[in-house]
């Protein structure tokens, strides 16, 4: 091969070549020279050693018979330090002892003396030729790794990206609220979701209409990850922007049921097959509107007995016509239960489906969050490959219910602590003790303190700026009660199996406030936000009414401590 062609395999490279004798050390530096830029000479194998340890060569050429430090030497202490640098060994005769040792030490080429150019040059390609290809590799290794740390990075944010769009798109406008019923109850929301992927086949819209009902919308598409997302995401988005429409009209649920299956159908494939179910329920009529396609059994609590209510459509297809919307009175009805099939279907650790269970643990369990962990308790979430979603809604013990305490007092300091001090009594007279009766006191505390500032001082928005201005403290302390205006605490205790729950309604004789200073009241940063944080890292569940002058409280008492 031309020296132009090796060359091209021997350009960055370095040399190190050691030959004792003086003609010979110069035959090979003409040779070498015009193949590598950087070259080293050294005439015997302890000054091949010290060069070696200093510039780490990228090939080494060294003859065998050498004072000082033969080459063998040399290569075994090369060895010792480096087990790639090739290394081509020159000698005019080689022992098979030699031989040996020379190939256990990885010796590339052997060269015989007198050299020959073209000999030296197929010797020097073959060992140049490899350390390219090996470098070529390295370099095709580093770049697929950094081409898959960019994938991996345009992944994790398109992940994000999909996440962020699935909250945005998923909706459930009860999370911080309750809505109050005629008879002095109220109906609060609670939610669980367990997404088994990024982009998850359940979703859900829970709504507040203007005209005082709860909308609902559960939905559960057949399979896994972005396919059933894209279905599940597209009817909710339209079940959303069908309801944000109703602003000319009062919203008629017969049409939206109808509207979005047919939606839903236009957008499946043929084999495709989905499962939704939209509720609405009206807190004063006392009923439950129900179009079911597909989805497991609602589960009611009566009377303290569990009921289960089952749909009378199939799923959805694409040649889905018109569905059947059934209605339920809610008279009795304490719990309502919502779930995709991956909750009922999922295997239980102890055999069976969980399905069994299921209206055991909703007897015994208090909001979503205390369901969920029991479900978890009895299934191995690694034997099942579903998301599971979950919608509680239960409501809160009325006033004329037997086991239901009232007490009021006036707006002032003093009042709100005999409050406190009242229902603290009548929870330590039913025999509640312990932690999380400590962490109920806690949030009533701030619930009644809630109720001073906002309903009878008519506070608002500015207990910032009267705190700044060192006001806040000469206002409490010179509160005094407007006639006729109480603060009222309703007490419940309902039996849930081996447990207690405690629900606690606080309201205040204010006129409640506008959405935005709700919103506002509802920051960490601001000072009564911190207040609501308190009062939310204390209880099992806390809600407040839509105009903001109820606040409601729920905690779960285990049997040791009542």
């Amino acid at each position: 091969m031309p020296e132009w062609g090796l060359r091209e395999y021997t350009e960055g490279l370095s040399v190190l070549y050691v030959e004792d004798d003086l003609v010979g050390r110069a035959i090979i530096e003409k040779m070498l020279e015009p193949l590598f830029p950087v070259r080293y000479g050294a005439v015997n194998g302890e000054d091949g050693l010290r060069l070696f340890e200093e510039h780490r060569p990228s090939i080494v050429v060294t003859d065998l018979m050498m004072p000082v430090m033969d080459g063998i030497e040399m290569l075994r202490k090369i060895r010792a330090l480096d087990q790639k640098t090739p290394v081509v060994l020159m000698t005019a005769s080689l022992e098979h002892v030699h031989l040996v040792e020379a190939i256990n030490l990885g010796v590339s080429k052997f060269l015989a003396k007198p050299l020959m150019y073209d000999l030296v040059q197929r010797a020097l390609l073959a060992v140049a030729r490899e350390l390219s290809l090996e470098r070529m590799a390295r370099e095709a290794r580093r770049k697929e790794v950094e081409l898959l740390r960019y994938r991996d990075r345009y992944h994790s944010r398109q992940e994000e990206l999909a996440r962020r769009k699935e909250q945005h798109i998923v909706l459930n406008t009860m999370e911080d609220l309750f809505l109050p019923n005629r008879d002095g109850s109220g109906w609060a929301v609670d939610l669980a979701h367990r997404p088994k992927d990024i982009m998850s086949g359940d979703s859900f819209s829970v709504r507040r209409t203007d005209g005082g009902r709860l909308l609902f919308f559960l939905a559960d598409a057949m399979g896994h990850g972005l396919s059933a997302s894209v279905t599940s995401m597209l009817a909710t988005s339209f079940f959303n922007h069908s309801v944000d429409g109703c602003t000319c009209a009062p919203l008629c649920f017969d049409d939206l049921v109808q509207h979005t299956v047919r939606y839903a159908g236009r957008n499946l494939l043929e084999d495709e097959v989905f499962s939704c179910v939209m509720l609405v329920l009206d807190p004063l009529g006392e009923t439950l509107r129900i179009a079911s396609c597909g989805m497991p059994p609602l589960h009611l609590v009566r009377h303290g007995a569990p009921e289960r209510v089952r749909g009378n459509n199939p799923p959805l297809t694409a040649f889905t016509g018109q569905v059947q919307i059934q209605e339920l009175s809610l008279a009795g009805v304490s719990d309502l239960l919502l779930a995709t099939d991956g909750l009922g279907d999922a295997p239980m650790t102890a055999g069976g489906a969980y399905c069994s269970r299921l209206p055991e643990d909703l007897l015994a369990s208090g909001a979503a969050r205390d369901l969920f962990d029991r479900f978890q308790g009895h299934c191995n979430p690694d034997d099942d490959d579903d998301d599971v979603t979950l919608i509680r809604v239960m409501r809160s013990s009325g006033c004329a219910a037997p086991a239901v305490r009232s007490f009021s007092a006036a707006g002032t300091l003093s009042g709100i602590a005999a409050l406190q001090r009242q229902v603290r009594e009548s929870l330590e007279a039913a025999g509640a003790v312990g932690e999380r009766l400590e962490c109920l006191d806690l949030a009533l505390g701030e619930a009644l303190m809630n109720a001073f500032e906002h309903g009878c001082l008519r506070m608002g928005t500015d207990k910032r700026r009267l705190l700044l201005a060192g006001e806040y403290d000469d206002l409490i302390m010179a509160a005094q009660p407007r006639p006729g205006e109480e603060i009222v605490v309703a007490v419940a205790l309902v039996e849930r199996g081996e447990r207690l729950q405690v629900w606690i309604d606080v309201r205040d004789p204010g006129p409640g406030m506008e959405e935005r200073q709700l919103v506002l009241g509802t920051s960490r940063t601001a000072p009564n936000g911190r207040g609501f944080a308190l009062m939310k890292r204390s209880v099992d569940l806390l809600r407040r009414s839509p105009q903001g002058n109820r606040i409601l409280l729920m905690q779960m008492l285990d049997r040791e401590d009542v």
